[in-house]
Parts: C-alpha cells; sequence; structure tokens
C-alpha cells in the first residue's frame, strides 16, 4: 500500500515509516500539517494522521481529504483522551483510531484489516482497475495508461456515480494547476479511447462520471 504519514514526533514517525517498509509499505511521511496539506492530493491507499500537529491539525487535513473522496481510508493517532475529539474525528469520517503510546504492531495491525480487502473494482464484466497497484485490466490484459489518465480514471473510480468537476479534476490530476477546460477534455478524450464506449459519461456542462 502507498501510505500517507503525518506525525510531528521525529522518532515515532521513523519508528512507523520503518515498520511499515520493512512490510512492503511505500510511505511518505510528513512532520508538519501545512506541509502535509499540499500534499494529500497524490494518490495514496490509506492515511495516517496525528491530530495535534504544527501549522494544521490532523483534524481539518482529515476534513480535507474526506472532502475530496468520502471512501479514502484514514486512521487518527493521538495522545489526546478528550471523548469529544475522538468522536469530532469518527464524524468527520475517520475510519479507526489509535491512541499513543501504542504498539507498531497494532497499527500494523489496523493497516492489514484495509489491505486484505479486495482490492479490484470491476467496471464491467470483463474490466477490472486494482486500487493497490493502480493498473487497469481489459479481458485480463493489462492496458497502458499515461500518468495523467490513470489519475483520472483513479478520481472517477473513487467517485464512482458522482459528477466530478473540472476544477475537481485540475485539483487531483494537475495538483491544483490551472488548465484550460481543452486540456481536461482532450485527456478524457485519450482517457475513453481505451475504454468501453459510454462508460465515462458527460453530466450536462458540471463534469463527468462513471456509472
Amino acid at each position: 500500500m502507498k501510505i500517507f504519514l503525518l506525525e510531528d514526533d521525529y522518532s515515532l514517525n521513523e519508528t512507523i515509516k520503518e515498520m511499515m517498509e520493512i512490510n512492503h509499505h511505500e510511505v511518505i511521511s510528513f512532520y508538519d500539517g501545512e506541509v502535509a496539506y499540499t500534499n494529500i492530493f497524490d494518490n495514496y491507499d490509506l492515511y495516517i494522521l496525528d491530530i495535534n500537529t504544527p501549522s494544521l491539525s490532523g483534524l481539518e487535513i482529515l476534513k480535507s481529504i474526506k472532502v475530496l473522496n468520502t471512501k479514502t481510508k484514514v486512521i487518527m493517532i493521538s495522545a489526546n483522551i478528550n471523548i469529544e475529539t475522538i468522536k469530532e474525528a469518527y464524524i468527520l469520517g475517520c475510519d479507526d483510531y489509535l491512541k499513543k503510546p501504542f504498539d507498531v504492531e497494532e497499527l500494523i495491525l489496523k493497516i492489514e484489516k484495509f489491505d486484505k480487502k479486495d482490492n479490484n473494482i470491476f467496471l464491467n464484466r470483463n474490466i477490472y482497475f486494482n486500487s493497490i497497484t493502480n493498473e487497469l485490466y481489459i479481458d485480463s490484459q493489462k492496458v497502458e495508461l499515461t500518468k495523467s489518465e490513470k489519475n483520472l480514471l483513479i478520481l472517477l473510480l473513487q467517485n464512482r456515480s458522482k459528477t466530478i468537476s473540472y476544477e475537481n479534476i485540475e485539483n487531483y490530476v494537475y495538483k491544483g494547476e490551472a488548465k484550460s477546460s481543452d486540456a481536461i477534455r482532450s485527456l478524457l478524450k485519450r482517457l475513453r479511447k481505451k475504454l468501453p464506449k459510454d462508460l465515462i459519461l458527460n453530466s450536462l456542462d458540471e463534469g463527468y462520471y462513471i456509472k
């Protein structure tokens, strides 16, 4: 899994990262909330967020992550035992909570719980996208996608049946870089050519979605 880690305690951050990598996970770690926030638009399978972090709290970042995609898995970690804070984390959409101090092995068990779930997202009987390897298969044959095509497909699948606006595509695929409508339509056209007809649909002038 590709894991996003926000933990301001340097020693704990390094320990978690080392243990995750030993267990064959890719870990991108951050110590500061604002720096972490600018990187949430990359493709991660799981977010691990400390609540009390400099510049921007883990709860604020959790809120932004869930706005991007409500299905994204997030584990919150904190020494905070205030029940109201814990309740707020769950209300905002966290999937699990771990109180400090904890054994990193316990965190690994929680991660494995998410990792063992079926990772193939079927678009129809013969087409599926693997959410761990980020690879598209049609009739068991891998379909080559560019990075932008892959990110666009991930965005559409993570928000299946929901309309994705041009702004959503700019934020996720291009990490907030301004793109013309023509550039985005061109990207969609290229991706559509690699998929069956009418799989990616228009929603009037509001955006696109996968049914």
